[in-house]
């Protein structure tokens, strides 16, 4: 499974786990968060993937 942590100022805000597992979707689902994850933390946030067993 595909996580993805919302990074601000080197530490961790939250934790976002998408619905699907289909890459296309996966993408469009990031695309519309990042977007929302920047109003919300400002432009300093960074999104970093990670794989979860």
């Amino acid at each position: 499974m595909i996580v993805y942590d919302i990074v601000l100022n080197g530490e961790i805000k939250e934790t976002i786990k998408p619905k699907k597992n289909r890459l296309k979707e996966i993408y469009s689902f990031m695309l519309e968060q990042s977007k929302l994850m920047k109003a919300k933390y400002g432009e300093n946030v960074k999104i970093k993937g990670r794989i979860v067993y």
